[in-house]
């Protein structure tokens, strides 16, 4: 990790971040490829996962010459991925609307397209409709999302995604199925604002539950409870501003518990300054000498030092938490989480290891607060005009609204 800078936690360092920006594009160009390929780290291969996420990043940086420069190609090595994932699928006996690597790299292409300004020529319609949900609350049932089930909120997710895109560019009236989305949600919160029977606020409870929020927001609904559910994430940053159930955060962990916090509105980002700043200031001196970041520094090399820490994290927690903490600690000091897996990519990462998707997620957290704190910094970052991660309320103009 890199120690160069030196971080004022008691105001947002804009140099600091400026600083940060400028390493984090060095770090999306090392892991191009041929082939309008690029890799989720240095030493994985290429793959169409972490293709989007490097135009995100591109997007992010709002580096508009690269985006226009590659435009083309990059829109039709999309296409021509996702029907191969679509059909590696559907061979191995895939559920496609109910099957994450899809749905995830479906709503990943759109997004990408979107950006790459090619969603009016090819929306992608003969992937989006096989797989539209024609009866939304028996899909959300089934998923588990009303109940908080793990991984639940990815679905719901991707559900809402692509009813909007279907009624914005494929000419489907979905109207009643989102009003339906939306009024399952916000009629079935528990007291914390989220999913299924709670005692105490959890991660697994707000990390799921953003990715409802992140429609909500772009639906623009009144959610009369975020205000307090803000204050219960909150409750759960460690003492660096890590939202993990483990040391050191993680790119989604952070992320989302931000969002919640910011999505808030101004009186809840008042209210969670300090802590604002002080995720910000870990997340600025965590970035690695090759500009990227990683899942978590404080996972491996297993250590007496590692256990400890992960002991006093576990130690500092209340309720639910302190059993997921628990857990999580246990869990990982087992050889077989010596690296990560996920289906982005055939190669299992380090822990410590720089990869595209946490590199995007933690310079999301840094946009997201630096504009949550001063609206007028939403000009210098370039969120996505498309539903679904990466969006942000500065675009309301021309968000959906139901």
């Amino acid at each position: 990790m890199s120690g160069s800078l030196r971080i004022d936690p008691s105001a947002l360092d804009t140099r600091a971040i400026t600083v940060a920006r400028s390493r984090y594009a060095t770090y999306v160009e090392s892991t191009a490829a041929e082939s309008s390929g690029f890799r989720l780290t240095v030493r994985a291969e290429p793959t169409p996962y972490a293709r989007c996420f490097a135009v995100f990043g591109f997007q992010l940086l709002q580096d508009h010459n690269r985006l226009a420069r590659d435009a083309d190609r990059w829109s039709r090595a999309i296409r021509a991925d996702l029907d191969a994932v679509c059909r590696k699928r559907s061979a191995a006996g895939a559920h496609l609307s109910a099957d994450k690597p899809y749905l995830q790299l479906l709503t990943f292409s759109l997004s990408a397209l979107a950006i790459l300004d090619r969603l009016d020529e090819d929306p992608l319609a003969d992937h989006v409709l096989p797989v539209l949900s024609t009866d939304v609350e028996a899909d959300l049932r089934r998923a588990g999302a009303l109940d908080g089930k793990a991984g639940s909120g990815n679905q719901a997710m991707f559900l809402a995604i692509l009813l909007i895109h279907a009624r914005a560019m494929l000419g489907v009236d979905t109207t009643s199925r989102l009003e339906r989305w939306q009024s399952l949600f916000l009629n079935e919160m528990n007291r914390f604002g989220f999913w299924g029977a709670a005692s105490s606020i959890s991660h697994l409870q707000f990390q799921n539950g953003y990715h409802i929020y992140e429609i909500l927001e772009y639906l623009d609904a009144s959610v009369p409870t975020w205000n307090d559910t803000a204050d219960y994430v909150a409750s759960l940053a460690d003492e660096e501003g890590h939202f993990a159930p483990y040391p050191g955060g993680g790119g989604c962990y952070d992320y989302d518990a931000v969002f919640m916090i910011t999505g808030a509105g101004a009186a809840a980002v008042q209210r969670h300054r300090d802590l604002l700043l002080r995720t910000a200031a870990s997340i600025l001196r965590e970035q690695n000498p090759d500009g990227g970041f990683c899942e978590s520094g404080c996972i491996r090399p297993r250590s007496v030092s590692t256990v400890r820490r992960m002991l006093r994290h576990a130690g500092s927690a209340r309720g639910t938490a302190l059993i997921e903490r628990s857990r999580y600690g246990l869990t990982l000091l087992r050889p077989k989480h010596d690296r990560i897996q996920t289906h982005w990519s055939t190669y299992s990462r380090e822990w410590g290891e720089s990869d595209l998707w946490d590199s995007w997620f933690r310079m999301l957290t840094l946009a997201r607060s630096e504009v949550a704190l001063d609206l007028a910094r939403a000009a210098d970052w370039g969120f996505i005009d498309y539903p679904g991660i990466g969006h942000h309320s500065s675009l309301r103009a021309v968000a959906a609204t139901i």
